[in-house]
């Protein structure tokens, strides 16, 4: 029986190809030993699923990375699990105080230790409790004090480095620590004593703006991922569309046409996601050199491990989804494919219903009080279904707008025409830059608003702050408490520092009276006495105070503390006066001549052995350059343990300050995979054309002409779709503002510049792409297999 007798029928009874299996081989087969052209195109659909399976797993790393920042945080708690009352001395026991400063607006996080025996708890990291004058740095501290450029920083850590502070103490590998012994510490200078390390992860932080930015954040970094990844399975789709009209001639039908299309497609998925794993590894240790915050380790960026088996098994099947997809508006013909032929215009109602569907879900959630988890989800989908509802009416209004028009220069002429013949192509490859866009607008907008709400705005210069902050008659602007002078140390070396132009020291001791009443000694010289509250004339010798029922020759117990044992003092004679004393703003506590005693040093004749502690008033020009770290070097080398606090133009909550960080470090990984699919997308479209370009050459096209189509071909969809983002953005920022109670308000110069900088990446991308153009133009281009 010959083929012509045969009957359809049993022509597919006999077919090879009825098999499933034999179906997707024979797909593989094609997309590995078609030709150069299929297999170069198998390449590249590998390396950006590759780029996108990379991606897709540094998202799923972000639970395992808040699961390790807690643990490191909660092991290295101090003062938070510190006993009160205190437990007593013994050979497991530490001193520590806190002594926390910062360098060039980073914060060091310090501690001032003593050993009280021979087996004290060790923070995290550290091998052993540095001894007095001796200290223990983080390696990025290390490395800053190793820097001539840092001497000043070198000045305030002028002590032997005995060790490193370990990664299990430290948030990461940025951040500056200290651990500084003193053998000076005592319980009463120091405030707390502990027996172990270590307490449990404090809850997440879970406010409605918080969690909001975060939902938002998440989205708007996956949803560009998620576009890019669909565009790469699509890379060669026409010449697969010929491809698979061959073997409809052959005898396949359509379920086995699109099996071996699928079948075509997993070499290059399978492929994709080896390069993804091996892209996530290769990039893991680069996290380190990110200097956001402090950073993060390589062992923090690590998959989830429910969430990154996930990855390997939503890539393929998305993969199969968009090809199958694709396949349902190409009538497989024998003879072609509807691509080459008149193409039917895209129809809008679905695109629209996707966006709308997006919207109202947000809505809902505006509306009704939902549980945490069904709130997150129902804002998240809306949020997706809002973005891709947009990239799927871009395609219908560049048809809509380029598809059917003509005339100006030649080379406008040709992106017009290959923008209406060739369907979402020319989209799919800005759709990557249009998500991100209307994302980050709505981000950005919903952020500054929630900064705004987070931020107290002091004073706009910081000049304005210092004059706010002036006490005494001097003017005097900072207060620094110091707990352990050195002896023989004078505190008044701090005025030689540039920018400190007057510096006024007394010393402070607390007393107890015999009615229990609580009265401060304050010992200075007469200067500086008049300049603490309104006395009458002052000499050496004198005293002054306004304590009820307190008589000269009264005896106070002045000096004691947790551990310090209290001495008797004999009140001088001394004037009585009124009036409250002159305090620092931030650090007044309210005394008055009826709680102080004050006196010059030959009437106190304070007991020897009793705690002291002493106070600077600072008053200094703060327009001198470096002022800050400068004066906290020279109060440094007088007590390691003071703290010196400079006025702010403004506060914001550290929550917001870390998820700016995380935004930013999540936008420079979500601008890389952008930039990186587009410049594959680019040469996968222009390799595409190569043969048009060399016929075109060949007739005398000039290849400026060819290169100019080139940009205009991917200018008016970037236009396009930056308009569109940008209307979309503001709308889903304006809404994200309702969902949390925040005005609607707009940062119009932070629009502009996200939408510049979506224009600038389309223009890069597009200009490295322009070597695989000009290379289509050569004569070797007009051969065809």
């Amino acid at each position: 029986m010959s083929l012509r007798e045969r009957t359809p029928g049993q022509i597919r009874q006999r077919r090879p190809l009825s098999s499933f299996l034999n179906d997707l081989w024979l797909g593989a087969q094609l997309a590995l030993r078609g030709g150069r052209e299929v297999v170069l195109r198998t390449v590249l659909t590998a390396m950006g699923v590759g780029v996108a399976t990379a991606a897709l797993l540094l998202a799923t790393t972000l639970p395992t990375i808040l699961e390790h920042l807690g643990e490191r945080h909660a092991a290295r708690m101090d003062y938070q699990v510190a006993e009160y009352p205190p437990p007593p001395a013994g050979d497991s026991t530490l001193l520590f105080r806190i002594a926390d400063t910062d360098y060039e607006r980073n914060p060091i996080h310090g501690r001032i230790v003593r050993a009280e025996g021979s087996n004290p708890p060790l923070p995290p990291g550290v091998t052993e409790i540095p001894g007095p004058g001796e200290i223990v740095l983080s390696p990025a501290l290390a490395d800053l004090l190793d820097d001539p450029e840092h001497e000043v920083l070198q000045r305030r850590f002028d002590h032997t480095v005995i060790g490193e502070v370990g990664p299990e103490g430290l948030m990461g590998p940025h951040e500056l620590v200290y651990y500084l012994g003193d053998g000076e510490l005592t319980l009463d200078n120091a405030g707390n004593r502990m027996t172990s390390y270590g307490g449990e992860p404090g809850p997440r932080g879970d406010e409605p703006v918080i969690l909001m930015l975060g939902v938002v954040g998440v989205v708007v970094m996956l949803t560009p991922v998620v576009v890019f990844l669909g565009s790469a399975v699509r890379f060669g789709g026409e010449q697969r569309d010929r491809r698979l009209s061959a073997l409809r001639l052959m005898g396949a039908d359509r379920g086995a046409t699109r099996r071996i299309a699928a079948g075509e497609t997993l070499p290059g998925v399978a492929l994709g996601l080896v390069l993804g794993a091996g892209f996530f590894l290769a990039g893991r240790p680069i996290v380190e050199a990110v200097p956001v915050a402090s950073g993060l380790y390589a062992t923090d960026v690590t998959p989830h491990p429910v969430l990154g088996p996930l990855v390997f098994l939503a890539v393929p099947l998305l993969a199969l989804w968009v090809v199958l997809g694709s396949l349902r508006g190409v009538v497989v013909d024998p003879l072609g494919t509807v691509r080459r032929a008149e193409r039917p215009r895209p129809r809008l109602w679905w695109r629209l219903l996707l966006f709308v569907l997006g919207i109202s879900l947000i809505v809902v959630s505006m509306r009704f009080s939902l549980g945490g988890g069904l709130w997150v989800a129902m804002v998240s989908i809306g949020l997706l279904a809002a973005l891709f509802g947009m990239t799927a009416v871009l395609p219908w209004l560049v048809d809509r707008l380029f598809g059917r028009a003509s005339g100006g220069p030649l080379s406008l002429q040709l992106a017009l025409r290959r923008l209406g013949a060739a369907g979402g192509g020319p989209t799919r490859a800005v759709s990557g830059i249009v998500v991100t866009v209307a994302g980050a607008i709505a981000l950005q907008t919903q952020f500054a608003n929630a900064w705004n709400d987070s931020t107290v705005e002091i004073a706009e210069f910081v000049e304005e702050v210092y004059a706010t902050d002036e006490f005494g008659a001097s003017g005097f602007q900072l207060q620094v408490d110091l707990r352990s002078v050195p002896p023989g140390s004078d505190p008044t070396a701090v005025a030689e520092t540039p920018g400190v132009e007057e510096v006024l020291d007394y010393s402070r001791v607390e007393g107890v009276t015999d009615d229990g009443s609580d009265v401060r000694v304050l010992v200075a010289d007469c200067s500086s006495l008049q300049q603490m509250a309104d006395l009458p004339v002052c000499s050496p010798g004198d005293a002054f105070s306004g304590v009820p029922g307190l008589e000269p020759g009264e005896t106070l117990m002045v000096g004691g503390g947790e551990e310090a044992s209290a001495a008797p003092w004999t009140v001088p004679g001394y004037t009585g006066f009124e009036g409250p004393l002159v305090e620092h703003p931030w650090q007044g506590l309210g005394h008055s001549a009826r709680d102080v005693v004050l006196a010059t040093p030959e009437a106190a004749a304070l007991p020897e052995g009793v705690a002291v502690a002493g106070s600077l008033w600072i008053r200094v020009d703060p327009s001198v350059p470096a002022l800050e770290e400068e004066l906290r070097a020279a109060v440094a080398s007088l007590d390691p343990t003071a703290q010196v606090h400079f006025p702010i133009t403004s506060a914001t909550l550290p929550t917001m300050v870390r998820m700016r960080a995380a935004l930013i470090a999540g936008a420079l990984a979500c601008l890389a995979v952008i930039a990186a699919g587009l410049v594959v997308g680019t040469v996968e479209q222009i390799r595409e054309r190569k043969r048009v370009h060399a016929v075109l050459t060949a007739f005398g096209a000039r290849r400026r002409t060819l290169v100019a189509s080139v940009l205009w071909q991917t200018t008016l969809p970037v236009l396009l779709g930056l308009a569109l983002a940008t209307v979309t953005g503001m709308a889903l920022g304006a809404l994200t503002l309702l969902l949390v109670g925040f005005p609607v308000a707009f940062v119009l110069t932070d629009i502009l510049i996200i939408v510049g900088a979506g224009a600038g990446v389309a223009l890069l991308t597009t200009l490295l792409a322009l070597p695989a153009l000009l290379r289509t133009m050569r004569p070797e281009g007009l051969r065809w297999e």
